[in-house]
């Protein structure tokens, strides 16, 4: 704990000298038959030492990024510093009486006649203490300092308390005049009080007076004291036995023999957090700790006169009223002490054990109570005062190793301090009090500001008045409304679901019926958005027009009867807001007209607060009919006024309405046309619900929502909008998404801790780099466009247009950290700080705190369980659990532990869907958290769904469980201690090491090839004497079936070319009978089980090997887990364990241990196998983003490092390419030999990363990356044939078949694709034959796509589809199809939550919109999509998609004319076209961006723009650009002959555009494109025939536009007349534009001659 002397003093004695080390000796030696109470008089000196800067150590270490490390050093800083001033004490004899924050009080017990010559030893020691610790740098660069004061004289010890808690006070004149002696020091300065300078001996004090006081300030000692120490300190405690004193030891107290009456009478001056560390023999700095506590401070101030002994029964008197007080409600007494003439109690809510979530609630109504009692109770008291703060606080164990307490040391405590102190006779507290204890405000009045000593920015204080302030009728406001700007995200389904239900009420209400569902019931944690969701539902249903009903309830008000009822009906009669009771009166009055209804108006008396004259009918009641009466009357009046008007009635915190409430709630839901939304917190055992509650719940009519966390990509958007910027880094996105779990509150706090930290920082966006044409092309002020009909249609589409906001990036200032608020109104993005380690951040502690709550509510033994749970990860097996658990739990014991942990909402089951949600909860399970979702041994074929019970019988059969909370679960694992963390990894890693592979049906080992043995076996196998006797692995993954695939493999020289008669139908329906055949021989229920081991098992395995501290294996399986997340598509985690990865090599280069737990004597080195693979996999998830560049320089760098380095400049290329088309020719005619298995693992990863190389280079297009390109396929198949690996040659043959098509080499294209055909079409029935026949079908579907060979396209692609689902892997008459493809791409998107699958589907859904005629999905959903992508890292890195949504939306705008709207998607799409890369995923947003092109030129010509022939020449090097970059994708070739000759026509070269149409058709009709031959042919007639389409003709078709189900049904004629036409504006005849010069292209006038 840092101490600095004597730490082997207490370790090695009695536990009575633990105990005593808590105690001073004035209390240790005590008399032990005194009643108490009792006082007893003494003579002594008193030495106060104030220690200042501990409170800015406090805060420099609380706001440490580096998990772990903040308690720990503070701890060790105080204990270093403290424990050298005790020392000084100690060896002068002192006792130390209290540690009072940051202040020590010491007492010398004396008689009178020795009090002269002890205050010169106390001057001497305050002197010593001031050369050796007047001022102390410490790492953090606060200074410590110390000023002391001195006073003597007569005291009183006075012992207060019960038989369960007993107090020390010492009273009297000295302590009053120690205290001001130290209020007149400074810093490294001593002050003897005015009675300790009048009794020391003077001729021995050097001082100075001090102007217009008494006391005097001390300057030096001129003689050694003469009193004896040793003396002194022998005759003290003679009365108790000890061990034998030697020298060294500096208090006897702490050789105490054991003594049990002693024990247990100081056992009553230590608090039970304490006690229970001590009686299970842990050492005490694990009570070391930065915790959020809220801390009371409780201050009487007597009225003067008192004897020693009235003062003692007042005490007396208080510290028990007090202490029932603050133990009622969870709070712990943590010491008395006099201060400032009067008695001060500190109190602390939420020590460990004490934790609650409303603590801050609790310490409020105790400190009402205690400051109520008092002054009712004790009459001699002149005011009592009470302070409350809340906040983080160092809570731990402070002092020297024989002579110390807990204590809370923090700038929160001494504000409550100062509260106490400057708002006497009131409870005040500060804002975050206020805030967290969630009362309602009229339980608060704002205090006016006062200086405070010490206190800077104290922010808004409160007197908390309970609910005595003010006379309230219906006043609980929800405290979170809806902010404009700040869009909810994430819960789009659960408002989809209100939307529904409020439609479904408003008819059935016009139809006159109830058949409608009339209760909407939000459950969710805390912190899931609850408050947020249902301020979205009042602002939508009051934009309906229906009136809205809301209020919010406090846990306070389930106490009180029919709370919610009053509230309800207060709003209802609009009476919420008045103030007097003859004004509700009046109200009333207007509202009820029915004179049945106004002779029991009396019956309102009570409820809200009015005085109507009791009728007789009522006078003669009796209490139970008056009652019925009542509720009869109230329900009678809600119906009426739901009859009257709709209304919507939405409750936040509905878990604390009261019963009486619930049961009138339950009536009206029954009776009344209404509708109900609620919010609600999970069920669990320790607040289970009334039945009335229940009642409701189970009601066929209501629908229960389950709030789930928020998937990945809304976190990144959230993120953005909490911080108030358009991005934030990938770092950060990653951090939150695994911190946060999906948990709004927490992604707010993380960031906060984050910002506060300085590992992230908030900058102006730069100016993004405009089109440079863009001032030409959009020139200011923009021409209006004359449309034929503006008056209709223009105006419904600016209509429309309008609802969705102009289209701009989302700049949103910061609703969340105060800090940025100068931000606002600026475009800002996020950055990650310099040296920000994220893996270092600890959990914030007001997150610590929620979970510290639940898990202090646990009993020991389900604690224990959860302690265990927590080392093997988020999701446990109960074998596993079973197997790390000591032996004395047996089944029994740990099926309750394990029920009362489903029912407190700890665990749940791990085979539960994790998008499940109790939508209808009729049954009476739906408040059982025991339903278990696990495949058992007697069930054969279980939906997915269908739950059982985790516990049936006693036996507990749920195999795999998971956190609920994920904070519960890492704040579990940070009880434990190192040693015992260490332990318990090493059982696990050794359970699951059998299971660390890949799935059985994937027939492959290891997620990297050749892993192990690249490495070398040894290094990551465990001994096996370590190793379990246990079950197969079954458990691991759900209950699912293992049956494994045959264990074939593919043999040597099958590539062999199909016979030159064989035609592409019979490869077809080989195909399709390999499918079948497949289909029928093997087991349908084979499945994948990647996902699962990847979760269950290799994440868990990269914990425990790191929990260990075992280098090797931990960076082994980070590599593993990396790659199998991406096999898995999960590139977010994948770039995680990466970032890790990292780490460590980072660590280890500058000689640092690799993480924390790692021993820094073993030196490890990683080699350049496992280094390449790193760069390998983070190339191939920046590739999969669509970050090109990126992933070339990861790729390069890997390849360095595997030896196969390319060249960076044109001549040694050259060299190199000559050179290994040498080697190719080589291995035609010689077979190279096998290669040992760690070189094929470094050949299977030069494969992969030249595999990446040359599909890089190809999308350059430029001649050195063609050349680069050329040489990376080469250097592939070489690496390929030195395998001697048939796998991976056939792999580096289908890449080259992919080459050739890329790179116009049609020819040898047709000849591999003839030879692979034959050679897949061979290959055997395994998992391994099955990817690589998947493969090359997808390859060969994008080739032939490129190549125009369409129908052949499709078909290859259908049955990619189909083998890729015999693989477990996401894979990939016309329109039918399309729109078949289109829904499974969206159901995919929707189910994996994988933002980019949801990108590309959207722009599928805009190539419906351009092209089709008809809507797949809506404009405006589609627009909302790319508006909220923005935020979205995943999306904005994938370049390719960008470019297709943005050109998409900068066509839509350009054909509609709407410029301005154009301009700003235009840009964007300047801004990205020049980072896509030239693949196939890019070449369909080029082609519209290159329609936006022509369309710009048109617009030019429209405006007569004085740039027109510069517009013209830019468009024509559109056109060759795109040439250049795409000459090898022919399958838009005829769009882009399409749009060609559209621009000639515009320019008035007919002719030319008319030959370069016909030549659209023809390749149109060899490619069997039909779409675009009939879009071509209907352009045509536009053109030189009859029909001209106005652009105001489209205006109106976007608006009817039909969507799918009705373009089914549609002849294709019909949707000619919704497709766009590329024509003129408002019916315009083309103006001859032959005086503009404005030539056509060489080429194409040689077309035009060919033709003639």
């Amino acid at each position: 704990m840092g101490w600095i002397k004597g730490e082997g003093e207490i370790e090695d004695s009695y536990k009575i000298s633990k105990i005593a080390a808590h105690v001073p000796d004035l209390v240790v030696y005590s008399t032990l038959t005194n009643d108490i109470p009792y006082a007893e008089n003494f003579h002594g000196v008193l030495l106060f030492a104030d220690v200042s800067g501990f409170t800015n150590l406090t805060e420099k270490f609380s706001l440490s990024s580096k998990k772990g490390y903040g308690a720990d050093e503070l701890t060790r800083t105080l204990n270093s510093y403290i424990g050298e001033i005790v020392s000084h004490i100690l060896d002068a004899g002192g006792d130390i009486l209290n540690y009072a924050g940051d202040a020590i009080l010491a007492l010398w017990t004396v008689e009178r006649v020795q009090l002269s010559e002890v205050i010169s030893l106390v001057v001497k020691c305050s002197l010593n203490i001031q050369d050796q610790c007047g001022v102390r740098e410490t790492e953090v660069g606060c200074q410590l300092k110390v000023k002391i004061g001195i006073s003597a004289g007569k005291l009183s010890k006075v012992i207060v308390g019960d038989e369960i808690s007993q107090y020390f006070v010492v009273i009297g004149r000295a302590v009053d005049e120690v205290r001001l002696a130290e209020g007149l020091a400074v810093a490294s300065t001593i002050i003897l009080s005015p009675n300790a300078w009048e009794l020391c001996e003077r001729d021995n004090i050097a001082i100075d007076p001090i102007e217009n006081e008494r006391a005097v300030k001390v300057r030096y000692i001129k003689r050694e004291p003469s009193f004896s120490v040793e003396k002194y300190q022998d005759s003290i405690g003679t009365s108790v036995e000890h061990e034998k004193v030697t020298r060294e030891c500096v208090r006897r107290a702490s050789r105490l023999m054991p003594n049990a009456e002693l024990e247990k009478t100081l056992r009553k001056y230590i608090m039970k957090t304490v006690l229970q560390k001590i009686d299970d023999d842990q050492p005490l700095e694990y009570l070391s700790e930065m915790r959020p506590a809220t801390i009371v401070f409780v201050n009487m101030q007597f009225k003067g006169g008192e004897s020693d002994q009235e003062q003692c029964m007042t005490i007396h008197q208080a510290a028990i009223g007090i202490g029932q007080q603050i133990v009622k409600h969870h709070g712990r007494v943590n010491k008395v002490f006099m201060f400032d003439k009067g008695c001060t109690f500190l109190c602390l809510f939420g020590l460990p054990g004490d934790k609650r979530e409303d603590e801050s609630a609790h310490a409020l109504q105790a400190a009402y109570g205690v400051h109520d009692l008092c002054q009712k109770e004790i009459r001699s008291l002149k005011t009592v005062s009470v302070g409350v703060t809340t906040g983080p606080v160092f809570c731990g164990v402070v002092g020297h190793p024989v002579r110390h307490e807990y204590t809370v040391i923090g700038r929160k405590v001494n504000l409550a301090a100062r509260l106490m102190m400057h708002y006497p006779g009131v409870v005040s507290c500060d804002s975050e009090t206020c805030y967290y204890s969630k009362l309602p405000a009229f339980y608060f009045n704002e205090l006016p500001k006062k200086a405070m000593k010490g206190v800077k920015n104290p922010g808004v204080l409160y007197q908390f008045m309970a609910n005595k302030q003010q006379i309230t009728v219906g006043k609980a406001p929800m405290s979170v409304e809806r902010e404009e700007g700040y869009p909810l995200l994430g819960r789009e389904k659960e408002i989809e679901v209100y939307s529904s239900m409020l439609k479904g009420f408003l008819e059935a209400r016009a139809a006159g019926h109830k058949n409608y569902n009339n209760v909407l019931i939000y459950e969710g944690p805390i912190g899931y958005g609850k408050s947020r969701l249902l301020a979205e539902v009042v602002y939508r249903t009051a934009k309906e027009g229906v009136r809205v009903i809301s209020f919010e309830l406090a846990k306070t008000d389930i106490k009180q009867s029919n709370y919610a009822l009053q509230t309800l009906l207060a709003i209802v009669m609009s009476v919420q807001n008045c103030k007097s009771y003859a004004e509700r009166e009046r109200v009333l009055l207007s509202k009820i007209l029915d004179p049945k209804m106004r002779q029991n108006l009396c019956l309102l008396n009570d409820i809200l607060l009015v005085k109507f004259p009791v009728s007789k009918d009522v006078s003669l009641m009796d209490s139970q009919t008056k009652n019925k009466k009542m509720r009869n009357y109230f329900l009678e009046l809600f119906c009426k006024f739901a009859e009257d008007e709709p209304c919507v009635y939405v409750l936040d915190q509905a878990h604390f309405v009261d019963r009486s409430s619930l049961t009138f709630l339950l009536e009206a839901c029954e009776k009344a046309s209404v509708l109900v939304c609620m919010a609600l917190l999970p069920h669990t055992s320790q607040s289970g619900p009334f039945s009335e509650l229940s009642r409701i719940i189970k009601d066929p009519r209501t629908l229960y929502l389950n709030l789930p966390g928020l998937e990945p990509p809304v976190i990144a958007q959230l993120a953005c909008q909490i911080l108030g910027v358009v991005r934030i880094p990938s770092e950060v996105e990653l951090f939150l998404v695994e911190r946060s779990h999906g948990v709004p509150y927490y992604c707010e706090e993380l960031l906060k801790s984050l910002y506060l930290g300085n590992l992230i920082v908030i900058e102006e966006v730069e100016g993004e780099d405009e089109a440079k044409d863009v001032d030409i092309l959009f020139p200011e002020p923009t021409l209006v466009v004359h449309c034929s009909k503006p008056s209709q249609v223009g105006q419904e589409e600016d209509a429309r247009a309008g609802a969705l906001g102009p289209p701009k990036a989302s700049m949103l200032k910061s609703r969340k950290i105060t800090a940025l608020d100068h931000f606002v109104d600026r475009a800002l993005v996020c950055f990650v700080g310099e040296a920000a380690k994220f893996h270092e951040v600890p959990i914030p502690l007001t997150l610590k705190g929620m979970a510290l709550a639940h898990l202090d509510h646990l009993q020991p033994a389900d604690q224990m369980v959860v302690k265990c749970a927590a080392i093997i990860g988020q999701t446990i097996t109960t074998q596993m659990l079973i197997n790390i658990l000591p032996e004395s739990e047996n089944p029994d014991k740990l099926n309750l532990s394990l029920t009362s942990l489903f029912k407190s909402g700890t665990f749940e089951c791990g085979s539960k869907p994790k998008q499940f949600t109790k939508q209808l909860t009729k049954e009476s399970e739906c408040w059982d958290a025991l339903n278990c979702y696990c495949v058992q041994d007697s069930q054969e074929d279980v939906r997915e769904e269908v739950s059982g019970k985790a516990s049936v019988d006693g036996a507990w059969r749920c195999r795999v469980m998971r956190f609920c909370t994920a904070l519960v679960k890492e704040t579990a694992y940070e009880l434990w201690l190192k040693e015992q963390k260490r332990e318990i990894h090493q059982k696990c890693a050794s359970y699951l090491l059998k299971q660390a592979h890949r799935c059985r049906d994937c027939g492959i080992a290891e997620f990297i090839f050749g892993h192990k043995a690249a490495i070398g076996n040894n290094l990551i196998e465990i001994h096996p004497s370590l190793l379990n006797v246990q079950e197969s692995g079954e458990a691991l993954f759900l209950g699912q079936s293992t049956l494994g695939l045959p264990k074939e493999t593919i043999q040597l020289n099958q590539v062999s070319p199909l016979h030159p008669n064989s035609e592409e139908d019979e490869f077809l329906l080989k195909l399709d009978s390999m499918v079948n055949e497949y289909n029928t021989t093997v087991d349908r229920t084979r499945k994948c089980r990647c996902a699962q081991v990847t979760e269950c098992v290799l994440c868990p395995m990269v914990r425990h090997c790191t929990g260990v501290g075992d280098v090797p294996k931990t960076f082994y399986y980070l590599l593993e887990t990396a790659a199998a997340s991406a096999y898995l598509s999960n590139n977010l985690k994948a770039l995680s364990y990466l970032n890790e990865a990292k780490i460590i090599l980072d660590n280890l280069k500058v000689g640092k241990p690799a993480f924390e737990t790692a021993d820094p004597k073993v030196k490890v080195k990683i080699n350049n196998f496992e280094r390449a693979c790193i760069f390998r996999l983070r190339g191939e998830v920046l590739y999969n983003t669509g970050q090109i560049e990126e992933a070339e320089s990861m790729f390069s760098s890997a390849l360095r490092l595997l030896n196969r380095r390319l060249p960076t400049n044109r001549v040694a290329m050259s060299l190199k390419y000559v050179c290994e088309k040498m080697k190719s020719l080589c291995y035609r005619f010689k077979n190279p030999d096998n290669p040992g298995e760690k070189k094929l693992a470094f050949l299977h990863e030069q494969i992969c990363c030249l595999s990446y190389m040359w599909q890089i280079g190809c999308m350059r297009r430029a001649p050195k990356n063609m050349l680069n390109a050329s040489l990376a396929i080469t250097m592939e198949m070489n690496s390929a044939q030195k395998s001697a690996e048939e796998t991976k040659i056939i792999f580096s043959c289908i890449d080259y078949l992919q080459y050739c098509q890329l790179n116009g080499q049609d020819d040898r294209c047709k000849i591999y694709e003839r030879m692979l055909c034959g050679t897949c079409v061979e290959l055997p029935d395994c998992m391994e034959g099955l990817i690589l026949t998947s493969y090359f079908i997808r390859s060969l579907s994008i080739v032939k796509l490129c190549s125009g060979a369409l129908h052949d396209s499709i078909q290859y692609g259908l049955r990619a589809e189909q083998i890729s689902k015999l693989t477990n892997r996401r894979g990939l008459d016309m329109y039918e199809e399309c729109v078949q493809l289109m829904q499974s791409l969206e159901y995919l998107g929707n189910r994996t939550r994988i933002s980019t699958a949801k990108g590309w589907f959207y722009a599928g859904c805009f190539d419906f919109l351009l092209y089709s005629g008809f809507a797949f999905r809506p404009f405006e959903e589609c627009y909302t999509f790319v508006e909220e992508s923005q935020s979205d890292p995943n999306l904005v890195a994938d370049k390719s998609l960008m470019m297709n949504l943005y050109s998409a939306l900068a066509l839509w705008y350009a054909r509609l004319c709407e410029w301005e709207k154009a301009c700003f998607f235009y840009t964007k799409a300047c801004g990205v076209t020049r980072q896509a890369p030239s693949s196939i995923h890019s070449i369909n947003g080029v082609v519209m961006f290159l329609e936006c092109h022509v369309l710009l030129f048109r617009k030019a010509l429209v405006e007569h723009n004085q740039h027109i022939k510069t517009i013209y020449q830019s468009t024509q090097k559109h056109f060759t650009e795109f040439n250049r970059k795409y000459s090898t994708s022919k399958m838009y070739a005829p769009r882009v002959l399409h749009l060609r000759a559209y621009m000639y026509v515009l320019a008035g070269h007919e002719a030319l555009a008319n030959a370069i149409l016909n030549k659209a058709l023809k390749l149109c009709q060899q490619h069997g494109n039909k779409l675009e031959e009939s879009w071509i042919t209907q352009n045509q007639i536009s053109w030189f025939g009859v029909f001209r389409q106005s652009t105001s003709n489209w205006f109106a078709s976007t608006l009817t536009m039909p969507n799918w189900e009705e373009a089914r049904g549609m002849d294709p004629e019909e949707l000619a007349h919704t497709r766009y036409t590329l024509v003129g504006v408002g019916g315009e005849i083309w103006a001859d534009n032959s005086s503009l010069h404005l030539a056509p292209k060489a080429e194409d006038t040689q077309l035009l001659k060919g033709q003639g």
